[in-house]
């Protein structure tokens, strides 16, 4: 009888092949195969610290788990009378199970999510339904040391409640994130844009994003990212595509085998961020083959949109061309998944997934009071992701894979309520890695290559508008066209070497080298594709309505004459630069401590800045029972710079203005020339760190209080003199956050259910000079303002935006076997948040007249979201799938407007159905 204490029992069906498992069956040693290090993660940096004595394999599997947080478990005879020479150093999962199992006859096979099963041939049987193991036993036991990583696996991705449509969705749980008071907008929730996120109080467009080795960041203009579904530029003042994001991939969570995020303590393996770190790996071949297939409806109908009474009108009829009302829409996602073994050594998997939002806009063309007519457009937006990925053993100490990954985001628009051409806007990335992982006596080797493209396009149906007076004298639209084609793009191309030393000990101190080096060529441009033409016609007559200037009978074109045309003309704007990066950590064991030394140097030949980022921290065990631990940190954060700053104003020196008399003979012609500061001499923003922690287990419940600081300088702002604008670095900010969690470390067991629990309460306080969410674009002001009773700087005003102090999040998840049904749940508060605006109303003393401002302060805000996921064996080898998603049950809102010219609320009740097979 099998009995399953602490542990949580699934019975695991492979395919009758097992590709995987077949060599060990037929030798029956594994000294040659390592099956699981073909097909596990083998980007930089994905390893954990070891200290497993020598032993029963039974104890030191289990030491393993709750190092790893990895589940693993097996028929409970495999370890029976078994030892293992154990293991001390910094490796993979894989790495440190093979050495554990070594000698032993044993091998594994990875299942869903985080799972490891055992197997020997004892443990394989043949039965009607092809190779069935029996049932695997998954030790449910975390690390609860790291308290600034957090990984999040497939499984818990599928099931987890409230959105995980993108990969920003994962943080919702997160103490130290806060999102923006425009995210999750009742109004425009046809949106299929990805909300941004802050990480401890620094700019949402300072995260580093990876996916596999690859540089997921789109650093071209990353911080103007609001959705624009109209005038997505400006020809007579030409700038770069609005709509962008920090995110060049909009990742389709589900093609994830797992996300990592790091918010504090942050390795000096990784840089270029200042606020933290989002690190992906696609879904790897684990020795099953299948195919599955998902569709994912929601609508208007499933939801309660909540808004202001004077916009039920606009509402009700879908009046805008931004995006900005969308009453009437249909979101549906298609996604098709599969994972296919190719002979022995190798395996693959694949995944595509479409999501398409279609919703009703109409706008009124109208001049003045004189109304011509009311325009409806039908809004697609779409995104696409493509990943697949290879694994191949080629011997049994060297691996390599290959990643692919495509991911587009794309939507139409109108130029703008005048100049009516439709064109279509979009956000694409591409990306490839190789890499290979070689296990050398001393320790591991992997080297990456990778490249991405991030682009921003305009695709328009017209590269010209005109105004024509004739038409509108004949009751006519008199304006036409469109804005042209834009592309702005971003290509990087990067190499890294990565060498982790097996431990070694040192008088009474055991070390683990790990040391790399990165090297990236990154080329970005702006370019308009063809001209752009700007045409103004005027009436012969010189009055606004054209009269019969040729005495033809009618008032047609030949009434008018071309007054002003302005050229954009066809260009492109290049920057190409090398980054270098270099890092070397040390992790060090004594006793009941374990010390972490890191430093990383990064250089670039665009600010041809050396950056220099120590990184430290300690772990006190301190009663010396792996019970209570002090965790404290000092680290340094280095940001980005980004492709706007060498932009800035010189698009004006591609246009040329010609105005004509009324015989159509030249008057002048006007040459702009380029006024920015663009040869800048900037500093490279970065974040000194501080880090105490106190983790704790209680029985099955381990509790983390942790207070953060981020000491952000040099910060990139915005400045004029009598040259034009430029850049400087006068931008700072404080931000402090105190959390408290607690997180189940194996399930609650009842009436043979499983259940895990998380919970946090966090408070985050910032200070800031920059006034906008976007430093980059903003100048620091100098004036004083009347608030609180006090004249003030300006820049001493609460944040505008990602604000909000006082959030508390709540999730549990029941897995109910034998109905092969997950029950999940998750409650968040937001409370607190305060804005200031001016009242437009004045105070006077003797010091001057100043503007008077005051608090606006949101409401709290409570929702539930639950998650109901079943996935029934229909036939022989097939299973299905239901999910039905329900967030804020009770419907839920608050005002988040942040003016009295905009109305803004919080989305209400919503649902989502999603549908499947397994095959």
């Amino acid at each position: 009888m099998l009995t399953c204490h602490s542990f949580r029992c699934v019975k695991q069906r492979t395919t009758p092949t097992l590709l995987a498992l077949s060599i060990g069956l037929v030798t029956g040693s594994f000294s040659f195969i390592v099956p699981n290090s073909a097909f596990a993660a083998s980007v930089i940096n994905e390893h954990t610290f070891y200290r497993i004595p020598e032993g029963s394999l039974e104890k030191a599997l289990n030491q393993f788990a709750v190092t790893s947080g990895w589940f693993i478990g097996g028929n409970a005879q495999l370890t029976r009378g078994k030892r293992t020479n154990g293991i001390e150093g910094q490796y993979s999962h894989s790495q440190a199970l093979d050495l554990l199992l070594s000698g032993t006859g044993l091998s594994y096979q990875e299942g869903t999510g985080n799972s490891l099963v055992l197997v020997d041939a004892n443990s394989v049987t043949q039965t009607s339904d092809g190779i069935e193991l029996s049932p695997i036993l998954i030790n449910d036991t975390k690390d609860t040391t790291k308290i600034g990583e957090k990984t999040i696996r497939s499984t818990e991705i599928e099931s987890m409640a409230g959105e995980s449509t993108n990969l920003t969705d994962l943080l919702k749980g997160n103490a130290a994130a806060r999102f923006s008071l425009s995210s999750s907008n009742s109004a425009s929730s046809a949106s299929m844009r990805p909300d941004e996120v802050s990480i401890h109080g620094q700019a949402h467009y300072q995260n580093a994003y990876i996916i596999d080795g690859i540089s997921a960041n789109n650093d071209l203009n990353p911080g103007d990212s609001e959705d624009t579904y109209s005038n997505p530029i400006n020809p007579a003042n030409l700038s770069m595509l609005s709509g962008s994001s920090s995110q060049s991939f909009y990742v389709d969570p589900a093609i994830l085998e797992s996300v990592t995020i790091y918010d504090s303590n942050v390795p000096a393996a990784f840089g270029g961020f200042l606020g933290g770190v989002i690190s992906s790996e696609i879904k790897r071949y684990d020795g099953e083959d299948y195919f599955s297939w998902k569709y994912k409806l929601s609508r208007d109908e499933f939801d309660e949109m909540h808004f202001d009474e004077s916009l039920e009108e606009d509402m009700a009829e879908g009046d805008s061309i931004e995006g900005e009302y969308t009453p009437d829409y249909l979101k549906q996602r298609y996604t098709l998944s599969g994972a296919q073994g190719l002979g022995e050594k190798a395996g693959m998997t694949y995944s595509f997934s479409r999501g398409v939002s279609r919703f009703a806009q109409s706008y009124v063309k109208n001049i003045g009071n004189t109304v011509y007519d009311k325009q409806g457009v039908e809004y697609d937006d779409t995104v696409d992701n493509l990943a697949a990925r290879l694994d191949v053993k080629a011997t049994s100490d060297l691996n390599f894979g290959a990643s692919v990954i495509y991911s587009n985001r794309y939507h139409d628009g109108v130029t703008n309520a005048s100049y009516d051409s439709a064109f279509v806007k979009s956000h694409k990335a591409t990306g490839v890695s190789l890499d290979a992982v070689y296990q050398a006596e001393k320790g591991v080797l992997t080297s990456l290559l990778s490249y991405s493209k991030a682009q921003d396009t305009l695709a328009s149906d017209d590269s010209s508008y005109v105004y024509h007076p004739a038409d509108r004298t004949n009751g006519d639209w008199p304006y036409s066209g469109g804005y042209g084609d834009i592309n702005q793009q971003q290509d990087t191309t990067a190499v890294g070497l990565d060498w982790l030393q097996k431990a070694f000990v040192v008088g009474d101190f055991q070390h683990t080298l790990h040391l790399g080096v990165e090297l990236s060529h990154i080329k970005q441009f702006y370019e308009v594709e063809g001209d752009i033409i700007s045409q103004t016609y005027r009436c012969i007559s010189g009055s606004s309505s054209c009269a019969d200037a040729n005495s033809d009978g009618v008032v047609d074109y030949d009434d008018e004459y071309l007054f002003i045309q302005s050229e954009t003309a066809a260009n492109k704007l290049e920057k190409s630069y090398l980054a270098y990066g270099a890092f070397v950590e040390d992790t060090i064991e004594h006793k009941d401590w374990t010390y972490y030394l890191g430093l990383r140097a990064d250089y670039n030949t665009s600010l041809e800045n050396l950056d220099i980022s120590p990184r430290a921290s300690a772990t006190w065990d301190i009663f010396s029972n792996q019970q209570t631990y002090l965790i404290t940190g000092a680290n340094r954060y280095y940001g980005r710079d980004f492709f706007r700053y060498e932009v800035n104003s010189q698009l004006r020196s591609w246009r040329t203005m010609y105005r004509y008399n009324s015989d159509g003979s030249l008057n002048r012609v006007t040459n702009y020339s380029d006024d920015s500061f663009y040869q800048y001499d900037l500093d490279t923003p970065y974040s000194d760190e501080l880090v105490l922690g106190v983790s704790q287990k209680l029985g099955n419940v381990n509790a983390t209080l942790k207070w953060v600081r981020r000491d952000s300088q040099d910060l990139v702002t915005r400045t004029e003199n009598d040259t034009g604008d430029y850049y400087t670095n006068e931008g700072e900010s404080l931000t402090e956050t105190l959390s408290l969690s607690f997180e189940t470390l194996k399930p609650f067991e009842f009436a043979g259910t499983q259940t895990y629990g998380g919970f946090s309460i966090s408070y985050q306080e910032s200070e800031t000079n920059v006034l906008s969410d976007v430093s980059y674009e903003d100048e620091i002001s100098s004036d004083s303002i009347y608030y609180h009773g006090h004249v003030i700087y300006e820049t001493q005003l609460p944040k505008t935006d990602f604000n909000i102090p006082f959030t508390v999040k709540f999730s549990t998840e029941t897995y109910i076997p034998i109905w092969n049904l997950t029950w999940s749940n998750r409650i968040n508060v937001k409370a607190g948040g305060t804005v200031a605006r001016d009242t437009g109303d004045n105070y006077t003393d003797i010091t001057g007249t100043y503007d008077i401002y005051e608090d606006l302060d949101f409401d709290q805000l409570i929702t539930l979201d639950t998650t109901f996921e079943w996935q029934p064996e229909l036939f022989k080898d097939v299973d299905g799938y239901l999910k039905l998603k329900v967030n804020n049950i009770f419907d839920d809102y608050i005002d988040a407007s942040t003016n009295s010219n905009t109305y803004s609320y919080t989305l209400g009740r919503s649902s989502t159905i999603e549908v499947g097979m397994r095959f």
